[in-house]
């Protein structure tokens, strides 16, 4: 296997955000004229899934699930419904 040597030094490298349709999809450490077919933006602390428009990286919102614990009377409902359902078939 041959190595390549780099043109760029690890000081020369910088964190870009690729931005496609608006939307980071991706981050990579390097030069922007090595992908000159994507959109990259210099960012400091952007990632997958935040947005990029008019110069300005944003977050995605994390929304946290709500967990639903139903009552005991809900529980007992269930069950009679379903005690129901079953007896029905036979």
């Amino acid at each position: 296997m041959v190595l390549q040597e780099s043109t760029h030094s690890e000081v020369d490298m910088n964190r870009y955000a690729i931005i496609e349709d608006g939307l980071v999809v991706n981050v990579v450490i390097g030069q922007p004229e090595l992908a000159p077919n994507q959109i990259l933006v210099e960012c400091a602390n952007a990632g997958p899934s935040w947005t990029y428009a008019d110069g300005v990286f944003t977050a995605p919102v994390v929304v946290e699930p709500t967990v639903v614990t139903p009552t005991k009377e809900e529980l007992l409902a269930q069950v009679q419904a379903l005690t129901a359902q079953i007896q029905a078939l036979n």
